[in-house]
């Protein structure tokens, strides 16, 4: 089954259209192009990690989708704890605690060659996301960052507003990380990136070890060398 066809099944929003109470809704659209990438990893046996569970509608259509692969939901909601099986995992968290890298190497099984970021929506956030998470992710791996128009005050600004704001416009901040790939090519430093070696190491290691930066309406996946 294609993937947006499960993502219709499951309810939710990343599909082309979602149902909410009684009303039918046009969704984000972005399983089409996912799936352009992820298509050969449903017989994988891998970990995925999702950052906001919501309701679990996504949570069980990457379980179904990828047939072998263990997944894993973080989400600061303990209610969705019930939507655990053999092949999902949760991590009750904020997708920003510093211990949470730590508490998904406890619970992976296999490498970690997905992480979608659909929490806060919160600019801030999801840049100390990734780059607290991205080198987790294995060779050839994606992590994909969801609802970019958000801004800095993310989705849910009145009840959920976020710990972290950065007067840094994200978008602006993954076109950076974009500009640096003749770096990570090891291509005329001094020319691309003048400043590459006054950053700290962590952010150069990050800049080192990404493959392909993807931009589609409303999203950005990145690929790990």
């Amino acid at each position: 089954m294609k993937l947006n066809d499960l993502g219709l099944k499951y309810n939710t929003d990343k599909a082309t259209e979602c149902i909410v109470g009684d009303k039918k809704y046009v969704g984000h659209d972005y399983l089409r192009h996912y799936e352009l990438f992820l298509k050969d990893f449903k017989q994988t046996e891998f970990e995925v990690v999702e950052l906001g569970c919501y309701t679990g509608a996504s949570i069980n259509m990457w379980s179904e989708y990828f047939e072998k692969a263990e997944i894993i939901g973080v989400d600061l909601n303990s209610e969705l704890k019930s939507i655990e099986t053999n092949k999902i995992k949760f991590i009750c968290s904020d997708a920003t605690a510093e211990d949470l890298p730590a508490k998904i190497k406890d619970l992976a099984k296999y490498p970690i060659k997905l992480i979608i970021d659909d929490c806060s929506h919160a600019w801030g956030d999801q840049r100390r996301s990734f780059e607290m998470l991205f080198p987790m992710l294995n060779s050839g791996g994606y992590y994909i960052i969801e609802d970019l128009e958000c801004g800095s005050g993310g989705a849910y600004a009145t009840s959920y507003p976020p710990k972290v704001w950065d007067s840094q416009l994200f978008f602006d901040y993954a076109l950076d990380r974009m500009r640096i790939l003749r770096v990570s090519e090891n291509r005329n430093p001094e020319r691309f990136r003048p400043f590459f070696d006054e950053m700290p190491k962590y952010i150069q290691d990050i800049e080192r070890s990404i493959d392909m930066s993807i931009i589609i309406p409303g999203a950005i996946i990145f690929k790990k060398k």
